[in-house]
Order: structure tokens, then C-alpha cells, then sequence
């Protein structure tokens, strides 16, 4: 069986970060795997298809400029013909869009969308019309967590029959293994003071903002604690001024890093404080390396931490309420431990890639196993 994975990449986020693991995952499954990769020549995703290609995974590049692109379709139709296929999954807004244009010209193709998120975007009546199609063209959905399926449901009317739940994967020893402890204290010559880490893009969506007032609050119990933002985006200028006229001065914006793994091992709690989230694989990543985690209490971040044992639920927006809650993980380093602890134990039993993959796979099968499976 061969299934081909269409999206438009801006980076390596989460989307992408989960079929770097799914991808070569499926192969012992028995599933050949390829990557149709729309790029925006002036953004090119070098990193991604180097990633993509020495795992294994063919990629094939289509440019697109624009958001709308009326000579896309065909041209995706023409290289689709050309890449035999069993399955088209479709991932984030443009691939989900133009791959409903171009399975109009396979009748006969399984069409399979996957959801990361619960776009605020994605409430809007004019886009629940842009969407309306893919959802009723996929033989089945993927929802990568219950939150996602529970929006799909009440909020974009997708038929509950259509929709699978499968929680993203993570390969928590691998991940593990690629983290030098120490060496990112050491560059930044934090010594035994406490870290307070972030990593996501800084959009309004991840809620930088309402961390960086948390984080006043904190350095009055904690002044020599410093606090890692880890990602780049739009607001990330609007935040550096906010954080300059907090009087902030243990902030340390890094931008875009690869080394992930050296920073969550090195920093004594992760915070989420995002105002929704689809899925949070850097908790997962946090949990690998048994590091407690402050996040919010909302979307699909409450299937991930639980409350109180890997980490604390708090209400988003909250800042006394989180400021309370990060002082007194940085103030209990036994309790941290023992939090950090269960995370990796809960990561390495609830949430290994291979059940991510058998789980897609098992979608794939429900659809060519049966010739009228998914179909509404």
C-alpha cells in the first residue's frame, strides 16, 4: 500500500515533527510512504525534505505563492498521475484544500485529512465554507486528539462516523538520546539557576504575552531564575517590547533552535501557556527528558499533562494563578523530580510512535480493505 502526504510547510513545527516520526514508522507497517511538499519558493523548506529524504521518504516539491493558486490543482493532478497511490493524506489548511481540488480527478482515490489544530480561524462561517469540502470529500479524519474531534463535531458539523482519534507518537528514548544536559547551561551560563523554558511560535495563539507577565511576577520570589523563548514569528517583536517594558531582564529570546533536546534537558520546568492547542508534541518532548509542565487548561493539553502528577493544569490568561503554580514547582525540586518522573513513565506507555502508526495504519486498512469503508 503506498500513501502520499501532501501539506505546506513554514518550518519544522508540530505538523511536521509528527510525520518525521510517522512516516518511516509506517514503513513496518507495511506502508509505503511520499511526500508532496507545496513550497512557497521564497520559503524554502531545505531542512524538512533533508529530514524527510535521509529517512527515507521520497519528496516531491509543487510551488505555490499565494494562498489561492488557481494553477495548482492541475498541477498536482499531474504529478498525483504519475505517483501511484492508494491513500492522499492530507495535512494543514492547503493541503487539506487542494487535495479535495485534486481528488475530483481520482473518483476511485481514498482521500484521508489529518487535523492539527483547532484554528480560531477555522470558526469563521466564510471558512467553515472553504473547508466544508475536504471534510465531506475525506473517507475518514483524523483527529489527533478528542479536543480536535469534539471542534470537528460541534463547531465544523464533520460526520462523528468519519472521524479517528490518533494521538500523536513520540520515540521518547531517541529523542533522549540526541540531549547533551549541561551543555546548553554552559552556553548560556546559567550555572544551578533556575530555567523556565518555552518553545512554539510566537503567535498570539501560544500566549508569549501572558507568559512574559507571569514571569514578572515569578523573579520576585525567584531572582535569578531566567526564562528560555525558544521560536520565532510575528508577534516576536511586539513580545521583545513587552518584555522590555515589563523591565524584564532575565528573558532570553533564542529564536529558531535545533537543539531542542539540550534545552529541555537543561531547563527545571516547561511552560504551555497557549490559549488552544491541537495537540503540544513539546510536552511530549518535556515528558521524554522528565521535565514537569505548567500549561494551560485547554484543547488538548489536559489529555497530555495531568494535573498535579506530571505537571500543573492552569487556567489560561491566569497570572497570578500561574505564577503561583510555576513558584512552586521551582521551589519543590524533589516534587519537580517526582513530576518529571511520571511524565516520562506516562510518555513511554501512552504515547509511543509505534501505536501512532499501527493506529494510521489501521485507518489506511479500514479504506482499502473495503471497498465502500469511509465513504458517506
Amino acid at each position: 500500500m503506498r500513501s502520499i502526504h501532501l501539506l505546506k510547510a513554514t518550518g519544522i513545527a508540530g505538523a511536521e515533527t509528527h510525520l518525521l516520526a510517522l512516516l518511516p514508522a509506517l514503513r513496518g507497517q507495511g506502508i509505503d510512504c511520499g511526500v508532496i511538499l507545496l513550497e512557497d519558493p521564497r520559503r524554502e523548506q531545505r531542512d524538512f525534505r533533508e529530514h524527510l529524504e535521509r529517512s527515507g521518504v521520497p519528496v516531491h516539491s509543487l510551488p505555490i505563492r499565494w494562498h489561492i493558486d488557481p494553477g495548482l490543482p492541475a498541477r498536482l493532478e499531474d504529478l498525483l498521475r504519475g505517483e501511484p497511490f492508494d491513500i492522499l493524506h492530507a495535512h494543514l489548511p492547503h493541503g487539506e484544500v487542494y487535495g479535495e481540488f485534486a481528488m475530483r480527478s481520482f473518483p476511485s482515490g481514498k482521500f484521508v485529512v489529518s487535523r492539527h489544530n483547532d484554528d480560531r480561524f477555522r470558526r469563521t462561517l466564510p471558512m467553515r465554507w472553504v473547508f466544508a469540502p475536504s471534510l465531506r470529500r475525506a473517507d475518514r479524519i483524523v483527529a489527533i486528539s478528542q479536543s480536535i474531534r469534539r471542534f470537528l463535531i460541534d463547531v465544523e458539523r464533520a460526520p462523528a462516523e468519519k472521524i479517528e482519534v490518533v494521538p500523536y507518537g513520540l520515540d521518547a528514548d531517541a529523542f533522549a538520546r540526541e540531549a547533551h544536559p549541561g551543555a546548553f547551561r554552559r552556553e548560556i551560563g546559567a550555572g544551578e539557576n533556575p530555567l523556565v523554558g518555552f518553545i512554539g511560535r510566537m503567535t498570539a495563539q501560544k500566549g508569549v504575552d501572558i507568559l512574559l507577565r507571569v514571569f514578572a511576577r515569578v523573579q520576585r520570589r525567584h531572582p535569578t531564575a531566567k526564562l528560555i523563548l525558544v521560536g520565532d514569528g510575528p508577534d516576536r517583536q511586539g513580545l521583545m517590547r513587552l518584555a522590555k517594558s515589563l523591565g524584564l531582564q532575565r528573558v532570553m529570546f533564542l529564536g529558531w533552535r535545533t537543539d531542542a533536546a539540550d534545552i529541555l534537558a537543561d531547563i527545571d520546568l516547561l511552560a504551555i501557556p497557549s490559549r488552544w492547542e491541537g495537540f503540544g508534541l513539546v510536552a511530549l518532548e518535556a515528558m521524554a527528558l522528565g521535565k514537569p509542565i505548567a500549561a494551560s487548561r485547554v484543547s488538548a493539553l489536559p489529555e497530555i499533562v495531568v494535573q498535579s502528577e506530571t505537571g500543573l493544569l492552569l487556567t489560561p490568561g491566569g497570572v497570578e494563578e500561574w505564577a503561583d503554580g510555576i513558584i512552586a514547582i521551582l521551589s519543590d525540586p524533589k516534587g519537580a523530580v517526582a513530576m518529571g518522573r511520571a511524565g516520562r513513565d506516562r510518555v513511554l506507555k501512552e504515547f509511543p510512535v509505534e501505536r501512532m502508526a499501527r493506529r494510521t495504519a489501521g485507518v489506511y486498512h479500514m479504506l482499502t480493505d473495503n471497498p465502500h469503508g469511509g465513504k458517506a
